[in-house]
């Protein structure tokens, strides 16, 4: 066609051409017109006919224009081609090389048409040869506007159009090639194209390149072929490539790569034939492929064939997010929505009205926000839809969807056939239909369905319905209609093995979208449904038969039967009618269950949390064999909004329950509610545990009632009432609490607690008290303030036995473990009783000493509290009771700490602390204790009914231990103190008993020995009293045995110094008093008047011995030196005789001795001064000696010196007598001498 159109564009132009440039020469102006003709049709090869005016110039330049100029004949008489106006404007500097240059040609409101024979020939191509000189014209700037080309199709009888034709053209010949830019509308669709072109090759082959751009179409089509001539019939085939571009370049994502097309393409008058082609959509580096084949005949039988198979598919990068990896999803469309979406999308494409198939295989098609993938489709065209012979696609979620039936789209779309659907992974299929996936489908691994389905907008039905939800499958039929202005309604029959209602719901919400008015609730619902398996709001029933209708707000359930409902069996029936402000209905429920602890673990995950429900869980096992009947009234006749009595036994105790709202909106926190309960069995730890304790299978009072009274006005504060009730003990606690689960049991109770033996119900409950098991007569009263941060116990006041106690206490609720601060005034505490709250038994009840074995385990774990302690009475263990005690108490569990201790003991006052700890079985102890001004008489053991000593004393201990028992923390004891005695007396400790010793012993003639000196100084010494001065002793503590060292006190009387130990554990004493008496002028060498007392035993009456072998040696030495001063008498006169004869005998040897020393001392004295005489002259010699020899040396000295001036003298002469006779030589510088008077001398 545009070929055609060319060779006519060109044959006119060359002949206006030459026209306009020789005709003013040699042509008649009254002749030209019909000349422009003749030369015209001979050109072009058609008869060309010029109806209009014909304007012609030569300057400035050549110009022609002509009107009305047609071409050709149709039979009819109309023209094949009419141009209103053509006109071209020409530079006249190359014709003179033979050359024309048209450099602005305007072609006005062309109408070309072209007919396709009966035989596929064209019209056009019939009759005579063009002769264009095609190669000496150019074009430069060619505009056709207002272009119109009908092509008649003889052989189909359909004709095609193309009008507003504006182009722009150029050419460097009329042969080519061609440039031209332009755009159109093809049978009303509007485009751009662009064509470019070759010359025509000796064959007549023309090869050109066309672009097509459609404005409603995103796409851009380029085909580059050869447009020939075959048997006369046009012919144009080659390679065609398609792109989809984005028309908004603001918005166009540089990195989304739009699909684009490549293949091959022959283009005649019966056909429109890709034979094949390649479609790659996404990143070009790795796109997915679409390869096939296309044919559409528009010859004398019309048919369509379409051939699509993908290749290489990867759906995140084709689908609507690219690279982002997830398909996009519109969260507010539900199935039935995308279906209709689709359909709108189907029913866009053009139903062909020929036979025809369509085959595509494609791995994707991504439609909006829609990707489905591994599409097999086969349909067929008819009439006003399709027959869909097969259709397999993949839905997000790995769902497959296969479907044949018939598909309506004209007027009301419909569906009628059969349809499966499986879907593998559930909640993928839910993101994607619904932007979110109910916790229902999270569960599913699989689901799906298959029906003969008729489907209209206003009905669906579902027959042979089977619905595939994970591994259970369900049959029946489901029929649902929604007529405009009408509540839909749901008619439903369902058995199967399982049957799960919430992710069935879900399913049909996905389908039916959840808008109002959609929603599966909002419909008027029959339903028979019958599963072994049935679960519902997340809850698992067991053969469960229901048959019900929902209907205009009325709930009728005709029969419920679930024979296992978390371990339980529940039946039910009932009605109820009316709205929310007005609901009435009654219905009556049977629950039995064996083991109801999976029933309230249920009840737990699906009700509201609440306290009272999470104790109830945890104490399930109380409440075993349970057998309730119960009636439900909603808007009974006394107006009570809602009223539940149930009535029968679990686990022995006989239950009563009535339970009253007084207006259903109480559910808001308005109206009366009450709750009355009861539970009565003769086993009271049941009774304990159903009431949420923890009881051990312990035996207490028998025959118990537990009550339980509420009643509450709104949000306000509830009035409570606990009772529990035996023969022998009763507890009560009322007042105003809050029931509500963030702040339950918030409040202020009065609690009363009184019992004839509490031992019973202490060990029942778990709670271990030291020295338990001779019974606890017990009475307390106290009042509870209880708030979120605290528990405040006020005025405690009762008795345990006949220890009297009162005090406040504050329990932190907040803390991790129990934590308690408060005070406690007692009549009497018992550090023992304290210890075994850590240690456990701390004596062997077999034998009352230390235990030996393991220590237990602290009576409380877990535990903080911190106590002021007061008590009249301290009894420390291992002395008397300390009085007005107080001490800041510190109880761990593990660890109790008496710190800040203060009190009176024995007449003093004591302070100081304790630390007893138990880690994992290891004790530790540990004390420190300061004691002032104590009674030293109450601390000592008695003698003859009376304390050994008296006076005050004050004691500094410190001590620690650990071991893993309790004797082995008693033997590892390791400290230090002092013990300081004031002045004190000591009874039978007679300091001044040696002179009435010596005067008892002194007489006896006998040997003395111990045996006889016993008895006297036993005697003597208990005869009497010590006073002793102020004495600190100090003492170190190690393994358990206190021990002092050389401890000393002297006395006028005597000195004492004691040693001892004293094992703690075994409360024994080994000590020793050594006692030395003054002996006065009684003191003998080598021999002490002293005496040792030990003792041992036990600390609290020690035995004592005494040693006397000190003061025997002393006594036994005494009567020895009596004897030998008597001896010492008796020989003294003969030694004194002996000593005048020694005497004499000296006297005379030291007389001679004395003569003789009187001679040698004269000669001696001789010989010396004849010594002095000579070394006197000697001197006197040397003397004159050294004066003759010095006085040698002056003289000599002297003649030297004089010799020496003589010598001197005598050369000082001759050297001047030598001067004067020498002569000086001639003309020397002699300053001495007269110049020019020889032998003269200047005076000296």
């Amino acid at each position: 066609m545009v070929g055609r159109f060319l060779v006519f564009l060109g044959g006119v132009i060359v002949v206006a051409l030459f026209v306009a440039l020789l005709a003013p020469l040699f042509i008649d102006w009254t002749d030209f017109r019909k000349n422009f003709e003749d030369q015209a049709s001979r050109i072009i090869g058609k008869k060309v006919v010029v109806h209009g005016a014909v304007d012609a110039r030569l300057l400035p330049f050549p110009s022609v224009t002509l009107h009305d100029v047609r071409v050709g004949q149709e039979v009819d008489g109309s023209p094949i081609v009419q141009i209103e106006q053509f006109s071209m404007d020409a530079e006249l500097a190359p014709f003179l090389s033979g050359e024309a240059l048209i450099f602005d040609m305007r072609v006005v409101n062309p109408r070309v048409k072209l007919r396709l024979l009966k035989d596929g020939t064209l019209d056009w191509t019939r009759g005579s040869q063009p002769e264009i000189p095609a190669k000496t014209v150019v074009l430069e700037n060619v505009h056709v506007t207002g272009g119109d080309i009908q092509f008649i199709d003889d052989q189909s009888g359909r004709s095609r159009r193309i009008t507003g034709l504006n182009a722009e053209m150029s050419a460097k010949s009329l042969a080519g090639p061609w440039r031209i830019e332009g755009d159109a509308a093809l049978d009303g669709a509007h485009g751009s194209f662009m064509i470019a072109s070759n010359q025509p090759d000796e064959n007549g082959i023309l090869r050109m390149r066309t672009r097509l751009q459609p404005d409603k179409q995103p796409v851009m089509v380029d085909l580059d072929g050869e447009l020939k001539l075959v048997d006369r019939r046009p012919n144009y085939q080659g390679a065609i490539s398609a792109s989809i571009e984005s028309r908004n370049a603001k918005s166009a994502d540089k990195t989304d790569v739009p699909p684009r097309l490549k293949g091959k393409f022959e283009l005649t008058n019966e056909s429109i034939r890709i034979p094949e082609y390649r479609l790659e959509i996404g990143a070009t580096d790795d796109p997915y492929v679409v390869t096939g084949e296309a044919t559409l005949d528009t010859g004398s039988q019309p048919q369509f064939l379409l051939i699509a198979n993908g290749q290489q598919i990867d759906v995140n990068r084709i689908g609507n997010q690219g690279a982002n990896g997830k398909t996009t999803r519109d969260p507010g469309l539900s199935a039935r929505q995308r279906l209709n979406a689709l359909i709108q999308i189907v029913s866009q494409v053009p139903v062909p009205q020929v036979p025809g198939k369509a085959t595509v295989r494609l791995p994707a098609i991504v439609a909006g926000d829609t990707t489905i993938r591994d599409i097999q489709l086969d349909v067929q065209p008819a009439g006003k839809g399709w027959i869909i012979d097969n259709v397999v696609g993949t839905l997000p979620g790995r769902t497959q969807v296969e479907g044949q039936g018939k598909l309506n789209l004209q007027g009301q779309a419909s569906f009628v056939g059969q349809i499966t659907v499986a879907s593998n992974q559930p909640t993928g299929l839910a993101a994607w239909l619904s932007g979110s996936v109910d916790p229902a489908i999270r569960q599913l691994r699989q689901a799906g369905f298959s029906a003969d389905v008729s489907l209209t907008h206003d009905r669906q039905t579902f027959n042979n319905l089977e619905i595939a939800v994970g591994q259970a499958t369900l049959k029946g039929r489901m029929d649902r209609q929604a007529l405009a202005n009408q509540v839909p309604t749901l008619d439903v029959a369902l058995a199967g093995d399982a049957l799960d209602l919430d992710a069935l719901r879900a399913l049909t919400g996905l389908f039916t979208g959840q808008d109002g008015g959609d929603n599966v609730l909002d419909h008027k619902i029959t339903a028979r449904l019958k599963a072994d398996k049935f679960t519902a709001f997340g809850v698992e029933a067991g053969d469960v038969e229901a048959s019900f209708a929902i209907a205009d707000g009325a709930l009728a359930v005709d029969k419920l039967s679930i024979k296992n409902l978390a371990g339980a069996e529940v039946t039910a029936t009932g009605r109820a009618e009316g709205s929310l402000l007005d609901y009435k209905g009654s219905g009556e429920i049977t629950f039995k269950s064996a083991d109801p602890g999976s029933f309230f673990t249920m009840l737990k995950q699906h009700l509201p949390q609440h306290p009272v429900m999470d104790r109830l869980v945890r104490n399930a096992a109380w409440y075993t064999n349970t057998a309730l009947r119960g009636a439900l009234t909603l808007g009974g006749d006394e107006g009570d909004g809602l009223t539940l009595t149930l009535a029968g036994v679990t686990n022995g105790s006989r239950v009563n329950l009535d339970y009253r709202m007084s207006d259903l909106l109480a559910l808001t926190g308005k109206g009366t509610t009450s709750l009355e309960a009861t539970l009565e069995n003769s086993v009271t730890s049941i009774l304990f545990g159903q009431a949420g304790l923890d009881p051990l299978p312990v035996e207490a009072d028998a025959n118990g009632r537990l009550t339980l009274k509420v009643q509450a006005e709104g949000t306000d504060p509830a009035d409570a009432q606990l009772t529990f009730a035996t023969d022998r003990t009763s507890f009560t606690a009322g007042g105003k609490v809050d029931v509500r689960p963030q702040a339950f049991m918030n409040g202020q109770l009065a609690v009363s607690l009184e019992s004839a033996d509490l031992d019973p119900y202490l060990v029942m409950n778990g709670i271990a008290v030291p020295q338990m098991g001779t019974g606890l007569p017990f009475k307390l009263t106290t009042n509870a303030t209880i708030d979120g941060d605290k528990i405040s116990f006020a005025d405690i006041a009762g008795h345990a036995a006949d220890n009297e106690f009162s005090g406040a206490l504050t329990v932190d609720r907040k803390a991790e473990k129990t934590t308690a601060t408060g005070e406690l005034a007692l009549s009497k505490a018992d550090a023992t009783w304290l210890g075994e709250a850590v240690y456990g038994p701390m004596t062997d009840a077999a034998t009352g000493d230390l235990s030996a074995g393991a220590l237990g385990l602290p009576i409380i774990k877990d535990l903080d509290v911190n106590l002021k302690l007061s008590a009249k009475q301290f009894w420390p263990g291992w002395s008397g009771a300390i009085s007005d005690f107080t001490s800041n108490v510190a109880y761990k569990g593990d660890e109790l700490q008496l710190n800040d201790i203060k009190g009176g003991w024995d007449g003093g006052t004591v302070n100081g602390s304790l630390l007893f700890t138990n880690a994992d079985g290891t004790g530790f102890f540990q004390t420190q204790l300061a004691l002032a001004d104590a009674d030293l008489a109450g601390v000592v053991w008695p003698r003859d009914g009376a304390p050994v000593a008296n006076g005050k004393f004050g004691l500094g201990l410190s001590m620690e231990a650990s071991g893993k028992s309790m004797k082995d923390i008693a033997g590892s004891l390791n400290g230090s103190g002092e013990l300081r005695l004031g002045d004190i007396s000591v009874r039978g400790l007679n300091l001044g008993m040696l002179a009435p010793l010596l005067a008892a012993t002194d007489p006896m003639q006998d040997q003395l020995n111990a045996g006889k000196v016993h008895p006297i100084v036993e005697t003597l010494l208990n005869n009497g009293e010590a006073k002793l001065p102020p004495t600190a002793i100090p003492f170190n503590v190690t393994d358990g045995v206190l021990r002092f060292q050389n401890v000393s006190v002297t006395t006028d009387q005597a000195k004492l110094v004691g040693n001892g130990q004293i094992d703690l554990p075994q409360e024994r004493i080994n000590a020793s008093l050594n006692i030395a008496l003054n002996p006065g002028g009684e003191v003998l060498p080598g021999a002490e008047p002293a005496v040792r007392l030990d003792f041992s035993g036990l600390l609290a009456s020690p035995g004592r011995t005494i040693d006397v072998t000190d003061i025997t040696g002393f006594l036994s030495l005494r009567a020895y030196e009596r004897e030998r001063r008597r001896v010492e008498r008796l020989q003294s006169n003969v030694l004194e005789k002996q000593r005048l004869r020694r005497e004499v005998a000296l006297y005379k040897f030291n007389d001679i001795e004395r003569q003789k020393a009187a001679a040698f001392e004269a000669q001696r004295q001789a010989e010396e001064q004849r010594l002095r005489a000579l070394a006197a002259q000697a001197e006197r010699d040397r003397q004159a000696a050294e004066a003759k020899a010095k006085a040698d040396a002056e003289a000599e000295a002297r003649a030297k010196a004089k010799a020496a001036e003589d010598a001197k003298a005598a050369a000082e002469a001759a050297r001047r007598a030598q001067e004067q006779l020498t002569v000086p030589p001639e003309n020397s510088l002699n300053f001495e001498t007269v110049p020019g008077l020889p032998g003269v001398q200047v005076p000296q």
